[in-house]
């Protein structure tokens, strides 16, 4: 009998009020790799939780926040995490900023044993935090989080890293959105996170088979997947005259797309048909948000997979691409598809499946548009409700809902869809401005979508590495050219992570060279054969000096040039007047 299966393996789901309670003491394992939430992640949590509260959302009055595994002996509230500790530390967070905010000093004291417990000689209980991070990171969760009014005064963002950066961004974010809404709704939240809210926690006595229950339920290549659990329906569904048939094309198509990206085409025709984000998993939310695979499951395989199947594939193919539309509509939804989501993926499927049907459609304008709406959405980093709730209005613009249908066309503020407010562009260029080099993800698409607009569109990418390299260091040794240029510290933090400073490398970068004087780094760095097939890095080699005049100049072209790109000179122009009004 393998270690599993001879062991205590207990699994209940648990309300957070039971998570945060006596019954555990949760410490991070110091192998654990560190607190990694991106604010993203946490403002998505927020809106979640926002929306799982409202009377009518269909979430049956709980949220589920997924599982936990421990390693915890039966009888012992000691529980280490295997896996979890992203949530637990966010939870943490969450409930700590909750308990500072609380004006009531007894219900502030009493919502401090969410976050450590008491200490009571009766029950031989001792005075503990609830969560012990990583003995490396502890000592700053503590001070700064889990100590009673720790988060009204975090420390600046710029002056931490790391998982210290993640702990201070994130709490910060929470700490901002839960003064907005008051204490009457930060009450009622807490009480719903305490009480409606579900963990499933799986405790196991031992590492190893902790480790192996982990491996378990994230093995994907060995469980079912969604989309096998769909086809076993569809085909119940069409009975057994067409079951052989239509496992056949299915698998045809899975076998074409790969389980994953199949997986996703899934989730895409989710979006096409419900247009809005889904409040359940794929395999039980798919016959109800798609009526007709339902109702007539050989008329889905016909009209629906088959037609969106052929659509993703298009879609990943530039030859194919480029030979039915034109060269530039394959490189921008190539550019599409270095961003770190596949949101706009559902309206692209459903263009093309238009054009497939001989609908009047502009499939070029069209991808221009989406992209353009897709780079803004990607630079400003909408969280996923965000992204969701404009591609459903570009769907809105693709295949209108019917006109009876007044429930879903008042359920969200309507945006402009593929269009773009001046506001809007006026959003994106503050962000272009900026220190785009410390925004998590952004800078290497955004720098290709820079280098396609810099050049004819001949040139391609297919490099095994690509790196971004900061022209003007970014530290700048004492004594040297650089120091000369950028005497000033605060000019230099002002200017070395922005686009102007930034160029792409074929080459893993080279960190002594990253502090070469400018000459010398044209000469060499900057003048390897493969390097030089990026125009953004071999114009740099045309400029006798990088001093910060030369940087501002630089970075008010390269941000001209994607606004050209996108069509919005008179906007950037409009938004450099507007800043020179400030100033």
């Amino acid at each position: 009998m393998n270690d599993v299966a001879s062991l205590r393996i207990e699994a209940a789901h648990k309300t957070i009020s039971e998570v945060f309670s006596d019954q555990y003491a949760f410490s991070i394992p110091s192998y654990q790799r560190p607190y990694a939430w991106e604010s993203t992640q946490v403002k998505e949590l927020l809106a979640d939780l926002t929306e799982a509260m409202q009377p009518a959302n269909g979430s049956d009055g709980f949220y589920f926040l997924g599982s936990i595994v421990l390693v915890k002996s039966h009888g012992s509230p000691e529980a280490r995490v295997i896996d979890g500790q992203q949530r637990l530390t966010t939870l943490t967070i969450l409930l700590s900023v909750l308990r500072d905010l609380t004006e009531a000093e007894a219900t502030r004291l009493k919502r401090e044993r969410y976050v450590k417990q008491a200490a009571d000689l009766d029950l031989g209980l001792k005075e503990k935090l609830r969560l012990q991070l990583r003995k490396k990171d502890q000592p700053f969760f503590e001070q700064h989080v889990q100590a009673s009014g720790a988060t009204a005064s975090l420390p600046a963002l710029d002056s931490v890293n790391g998982s210290k950066a993640r702990i201070v961004e994130n709490a910060g974010i929470i700490r901002k959105r839960l003064i907005e809404i008051g204490e009457e709704a930060r009450s009622e939240l807490i009480r719903f996170l305490l009480q409606n809210c579900y963990l499933v926690v799986v405790e196991v006595p031992t590492d190893t088979a902790a480790r192996r229950i982990f491996t378990v339920l994230n093995a994907r290549g060995l469980d079912l997947t969604a989309t096998d659990i769909l086809k076993a329906d569809l085909i119940e569904r069409a009975g057994e005259d067409n079951e052989a048939r239509l496992a056949e094309r299915w698998e045809s198509h899975e076998a074409a797309l790969g389980r994953e990206n199949f997986n996703d085409l899934f989730v895409q025709i989710r979006m096409i048909f419900q247009r809005e984000k889904p409040r359940s998993s794929l395999e039980a939310g798919f016959p109800v948000s798609v009526p007709i695979f339902r109702e007539r499951p050989v008329e889905f395989m016909d009209k629906v997979l088959d037609r969106y199947a052929e659509a993703l594939a298009l879609s990943g193919d530039d030859k194919r691409l480029a030979a039915r539309f034109d060269a530039r509509t394959a490189q921008l939804v190539q550019s599409l598809h270095r961003l770190d989501n596949k949101d706009w993926l559902a309206p692209l499927l459903l263009a093309f499946g238009q054009a497939d049907e001989g609908r009047d459609i502009d499939i070029p304008e069209f991808v221009f548009k989406l992209e353009r709406l897709a780079y803004y959405l990607f630079v400003l980093r909408a969280d996923v409700n965000m992204r969701m709730a404009r591609y459903a209005d570009v769907l809105d613009e693709l295949d209108p809902p019917p006109a009876s249908d007044k429930e879903k066309k008042e359920r969200r503020e309507r945006s402009t869809g593929l269009a773009m407010t001046q506001s809007e562009a006026f959003a994106m260029f503050e962000k272009l401005d900026g220190a785009v080099y410390l925004v998590t993800r952004v800078v290497k698409p955004l720098l290709l979508r820079l280098e396609q607009a810099s050049h004819d569109g001949s040139a391609s990418y297919d490099y095994p590495t690509i790196t971004v390299e900061h022209v003007c260091p970014q530290t700048v040794a004492d004594g040297s050219q650089w120091q000369q240029w950028f005497p000033s510290q605060e000019e230099h933090a002002d200017l070395v992570h922005r686009l102007g400073n930034l160029v792409l490398l074929n080459v893993r970068k080279n960190s002594s060279a990253s502090n070469y004087n400018f000459a010398t780094k044209k000469l060499t760095y900057f003048a390897m054969d493969d390097t030089c097939a990026f125009t953004l890095t071999a114009e740099v080699r045309g400029y006798d000096s990088w001093s910060p005049a030369d940087v501002r100049r630089r970075q008010a072209d390269v941000v001209n040039r994607l606004a050209k790109a996108w069509r919005l000179t008179d906007d950037y122009q409009s938004w450099k007047d507007a800043q020179t009004d400030v100033k």
